[in-house]
């Protein structure tokens, strides 16, 4: 039986559901599987994980004793790990953390690391970051101190002209469209856990009929939906205040955060919402499949005022396998894929305006306008494909998929 390593020192958030999937696919695939993570971390929920702990055919390696709690390694301990697991096949499952790791393997020609090395890659925001003439030259001055770990070196040169990596995936696909040794990956990870798992949470939709409720007593008013853990790097004290400012009503299906630094007053905003009953909330982390398509179907369409975020959404892939458009920043992928594939509007976030006027556009537009280029973008970003492009990537063989 081969063995491979799953490397990921960061279990929070999307993390362990990319760790669950990955598991599961290379499990199916025959390999021993052992997972290296930070097991001391506190994380806001451990779903998954305990998941993977329950099973006895995994065996997870506590990586809370290296630099960074695993993310700093050094690459004479990441070998020595490998030599644990005996490792024939490792996976980062986000190795844009690991460049400065991948990049030593320059200068190896003994000790390499072992076996073959898959890694995916989420944020190449540079790609997305238009520089200046100075912002240029301030690049060149300072890369020869920071070249190791530098982003677009090493995606443009080093994983280019050196085998670094045996497979490079990357979710997306408008950088992998202009970088040929990356392969493309759809980015449906939690929709893959979940159908994995089947594990209803049936207790939770007593919220289902109290949003009915909410919905009756609020028709007539425009419904905006925010679904996670509020953060303001997502928006959430934006969305607030356009529902106060809108006359409309804020869903939260999620957690609440105070601790974060949001421009607005968010105690202020939900309090003028609760005043007039325009105040929806869980506080709670949602997990019945259920209750959440009731809460993404209860909107025509989902907006998501990302601040300076280039990356894929997987919310926005959770509303459009439901058939909801979304409305967000034209930035990043998440502006490249709505207008490339007419998946709702995008606007401008440096336009103070342009947020309330596309808002007043698409309160005019029939959402179902949108319904069969949804549906087309989702064949390809479906769990189907995914797994795919997983095993192909896993087995090394070379098989090219069609992407957006």
């Amino acid at each position: 039986m081969l063995n491979a390593l799953i490397f990921s020192p960061d279990f929070d958030g999307h993390r362990q559901v990319y760790v669950y999937v990955i598991a599961h696919v290379l499990k199916n695939l025959g390999y021993k599987i052992f997972i290296a993570g930070n097991t001391k971390q506190a994380i806001s929920n451990s779903f998954y994980i305990d998941r993977l702990n329950i099973s006895l055919e995994n065996k997870i390696i506590d990586t809370s004793r290296y630099d960074g709690g695993g993310v700093n390694i050094t690459p004479a301990d990441f070998l020595e790990l490998q030599n644990e697991c005996q490792s024939d096949l490792t996976v980062f499952t986000e190795a844009d953390y690991h460049i400065f790791l991948l990049v030593t393997q320059l200068f190896r020609k003994k000790n390499r690391f072992r076996g073959r090395l898959a890694g995916i890659f989420l944020r190449p925001f540079y790609y997305y970051h238009q520089t200046g003439l100075y912002d240029k030259l301030r690049y060149i001055k300072h890369l020869p101190s920071n070249w190791r770990d530098d982003d677009q070196l090493f995606y443009e040169v080093f994983l280019r002209r050196f085998s670094l990596l045996n497979v490079a995936l990357c979710i997306d696909e408008n950088f992998v469209a202009h970088h040929k040794n990356f392969q493309w990956l759809p980015d449906v990870f939690q929709e893959y856990a979940d159908s994995i798992v089947h594990d209803d949470k049936s207790e939770q939709r007593v919220w289902v009929e109290k949003l009915k409720e909410f919905k009756e007593k609020n028709k007539g008013r425009f419904l905006f939906l925010y679904f996670g853990t509020a953060q303001a790097r997502r928006g959430y004290d934006i969305l607030l205040k356009m529902a106060v400012e809108k006359g409309g009503c804020f869903i939260h299906c999620g957690l609440r955060n105070s601790n974060d630094k949001y421009l607005y007053d968010i105690n202020e905003l939900r309090s003028s919402l609760s005043k007039n009953n325009c105040l929806f909330e869980t506080d709670q982390y949602i997990e019945d499949p259920v209750c959440i398509e009731y809460f993404f179907k209860s909107v025509s369409y989902l907006l998501l005022p990302y601040r300076n975020f280039y990356g894929s959404s997987g919310v926005m892939l959770q509303a459009l396998n439901f058939g909801i458009p979304i409305m967000a920043p034209e930035n990043g992928i998440i502006g490249y894929r709505i207008e490339k594939n007419q998946l709702g509007i995008t606007y401008n976030d440096k336009d103070a305006t342009s947020l309330n006027t596309k808002f007043d556009l698409i309160k005019e537009l029939d959402p179902k306008i949108f319904k069969n280029s949804i549906k087309d973008y989702m064949n390809l970003q479906s769990v189907k494909q995914l797994e795919k492009v997983l095993v192909n990537a896993f087995t090394f063989t070379g098989t090219t998929f069609r992407q957006p």
